[in-house]
C-alpha cells in the first residue's frame, strides 16, 4: 500500500472484475497478490466484495486498484456498484466454459457503464480448449474484441499457473495511459475526500466496519468522516483504517480501497461518504443537495425517455386482483454483511409460486437472537442465517418455541431451498375422508388380461375415480384409483354396504391377494 498520496493527477486506477461463477476471478486475483482468498471462501465462491490494492513493479507508479465481486447471479446487485464506480472492468471468461449466463449478466453492465472493458480468458491451461470459440462468444454477445471488428483487447491467462498475469497488469496499465482515467468533478473547499461504500459489516470485536474505495482525494485516520443516513446528517471522527489484508493504514491514496473502523453506524452499500478538513455540517449538507439534484436531473431525463414505454404498458396492462387465499412464507434474515443481505433479499424476491408469496418481515446483519426467535413464534416466520453464529440459548428457545431455523454459508443453496419450500407451498393440499370399506373375496381376469378385483362392501360405499389403498396387516401395500365398477354384468358409479362388486384400479394390482382389505376414500380440496 503506497504510503504517499497520489494526487488527482496521478490517481490509481480503479478495476473491477466481473464475470461468471468459478470461471477464475478469484484465483487470478490470488495470483496477483500471491494470496489465497479463493480457498478460504465457501464453497469457493466469492460472497463479499472485497478491495485491495497492489504496487506490481514496486515503484508507486504504477499502483493497480481492484475489487472482487462476487460471481453468482445472486450478486448482480452488487457487481453494478463495482461495475459502476470502476475505471476498467475485467470480464473472465473460462477457456473450458465460454459465455455462460453470468457472463451475459457481467456484459450487460460493461454496456451500461463507461469503465473500459478488457476481456481475460482464463484457464488457458487446460487441454483441448478452443480460444477462437470463446472470443467469438464473447463477440456474439456484444463485445467487439480487437482484431474482430472491434477495440476491446484481450488476454489469454491461468490464474492456476500464472501465465499472461504480467502481461495483464502491463495491459491494464497501458489502457489507463491510452484511455485516460475517469474524470471527477473538483472536491469543494473543505473537502478532504469521497469514497464510495462497498460493502458493510458487524464485527464482534471491531463493531461496524465499512469497505470503502476512495474516489477523490485521500482518506486518513483521525480526520472527519460525513456522510447522510435516514435523512439525517452525521459527523464523526475517522477511528481506523485498514486494508484487506487487516493491516493498519494510516491513510488511503485516491483511487485506493480499505476498511473503516469504528463507525457509529452500519453504512448502507452504495452511499457515499465525505472526508472533512473540519466538522463543517453545513458544508457537507450542500454538498449532498447539490449532489441530489444532479442525480434528480438524470432521473427526470431518464422518465422523459420512458415516458411513451410507459404509455403503452399503462395501456396494454389489465388490472388484476389479487387472489383470495394467498399462502405467505414469512421470513426473518440474518446476514454477516449489508451486501449479502441485499443481494439474499433481491434473489428472494424473484421466486414466484402458485398461490404463495414471500414476505421478509424482518432483516439485518448480526447474529441470530433470542428476540429473532421471539419475533419468528409471533409473526409464524422462519429464521434464516447467512455466515452468522447464534447467541447463547437461541437453539434452545428455538426447539421450546418451535420456531425453524437454518443456517447457511452460501447465498445460492439459501435461494434453491427457499424456493423448493415455495414450490412445495403452492402444491394445493388434498384432504381425504374414507367413505366405505371392502373386503377382496376372489381376484380374476378378463379377456383382454385386466384383472378384477371381487370384492363384499362391508361399510359405506365403493365409488368410481376414487382413491383406494388396499390394505394387508394394517399396512398399505397398493394406492389407486377406482377405474371401473361392476355389479354383475353392469357398469356402475357405486357399490354399496351388503352389496358385491367388481373393481378394476389404475395401478397393477398382481400384489393383491383374497383377504385384503380395500379401503376406498373421497379427495377433498
Amino acid at each position: 500500500m503506497p504510503k504517499k498520496k497520489p494526487t488527482k493527477e496521478n490517481r490509481v486506477p480503479i478495476v473491477a472484475i466481473l464475470g461468471h461463477v468459478d470461471h477464475g476471478k478469484t484465483t487470478i486475483l490470488d495470483k496477483i497478490r500471491e494470496a489465497n482468498v479463493q480457498g478460504c471462501e465457501a464453497g469457493g465462491i466469492t460472497q463479499k466484495i472485497s478491495v485491495f490494492t497492489i504496487d506490481p513493479k514496486g515503484n508507486e507508479k504504477d499502483l493497480i486498484t481492484f475489487i472482487d465481486t462476487p460471481g453468482h447471479e445472486a450478486f448482480d446487485l452488487m457487481r453494478t456498484r463495482g461495475g459502476g464506480i470502476a475505471d476498467i472492468v475485467l470480464l473472465i471468461v473460462a477457456a473450458d466454459d465460454s459465455v455462460k449466463p453470468q457472463t451475459k449478466e457481467s456484459i450487460e453492465i460493461i454496456k451500461n457503464s463507461d469503465a473500459k472493458p478488457i476481456v481475460v480468458i482464463n484457464k488457458c491451461d487446460l487441454p483441448n480448449v478452443n480460444i477462437e470459440k470463446v472470443k467469438r462468444d464473447v463477440v456474439n454477445n456484444g463485445i467487439l474484441l480487437e482484431g474482430m471488428g472491434g477495440k476491446v483487447p484481450f488476454i489469454e491467462v491461468s490464474g492456476k499457473t500464472g501465465k499472461g498475469i504480467p502481461e495483464l497488469l502491463d495491459l491494464i496499465n497501458l489502457v489507463v495511459e491510452v484511455e485516460g482515467l475517469k474524470k471527477r468533478e473538483k472536491l469543494p473547499k473543505g473537502m478532504l475526500g469521497r469514497a464510495f461504500v462497498l460493502e458493510s459489516v458487524q464485527e464482534k470485536s471491531r463493531g461496524n466496519v465499512s469497505t470503502i474505495v476512495l474516489t477523490q482525494g485521500c482518506f486518513c485516520k483521525g480526520s472527519w468522516i460525513g456522510y447522510e443516513l435516514d435523512g439525517e446528517i452525521h459527523t464523526e471522527r475517522i477511528k481506523g483504517v485498514i486494508s484487506e489484508e487487516n493491516e493498519n493504514l494510516c491513510d488511503l491514496g485516491c483511487g485506493c480501497g480499505g476498511k473503516v473502523l469504528g463507525l457509529s453506524n452500519l453504512l448502507p452499500l452504495g452511499i457515499e461518504v465525505y472526508v472533512l478538513e473540519d466538522k463543517d455540517e453545513k458544508l457537507l449538507k450542500e454538498n449532498i443537495k447539490k449532489v441530489k439534484e444532479v442525480e434528480k436531473k438524470e432521473e427526470e431525463k431518464t422518465e422523459e425517455d420512458l415516458e411513451g414505454t410507459n404509455e403503452m404498458i399503462d395501456f396494454f396492462n389489465e388490472e388484476v386482483e389479487e387472489e383470495e387465499n394467498v399462502k405467505i412464507l414469512k421470513l426473518i434474515i440474518k446476514s454477516s454483511s449489508e451486501g449479502a443481505l441485499e443481494a439474499i433479499e433481491k434473489s428472494l424476491g424473484k421466486i414466484e409460486g402458485d398461490n404463495c408469496k414471500i414476505e421478509i418481515f424482518d432483516s439485518g446483519v448480526g447474529n441470530i437472537t433470542l428476540k429473532d426467535i421471539e419475533t419468528a413464534e409471533v409473526t409464524k416466520s422462519i429464521v434464516l442465517g447467512f455466515e452468522v453464529g447464534v447467541e447463547t440459548g437461541v437453539e434452545d428457545l428455538a426447539e421450546k418455541k418451535k420456531v425453524v431455523v437454518r443456517k447457511y454459508d452460501i447465498i445460492y443453496k439459501l435461494v434453491e431451498e427457499i424456493g423448493d419450500v415455495v414450490s412445495m407451498m403452492g402444491i394445493e393440499e388434498e384432504n381425504e375422508e374414507e367413505i366405505g370399506k371392502a373386503t377382496v373375496k376372489m381376484i380374476f381376469t378378463l379377456s383382454d388380461g385386466t384383472k378384477v378385483l371381487g370384492n363384499r362392501v362391508n361399510d359405506g360405499i365403493m365409488k368410481r375415480d376414487c382413491k383406494t389403498y388396499i390394505v394387508r396387516d394394517d399396512d398399505i401395500i397398493l394406492e389407486g384409483k377406482i377405474k371401473s365398477l361392476r355389479k354383475g354384468k353392469n357398469t356402475v358409479t357405486e357399490a354399496k354396504s351388503g352389496e358385491d362388486c367388481g373393481i378394476i384400479l389404475d395401478v397393477n394390482v398382481d400384489e393383491v391377494q383374497e383377504g385384503d382389505k380395500i379401503y376406498c376414500n373421497k379427495v377433498l380440496r
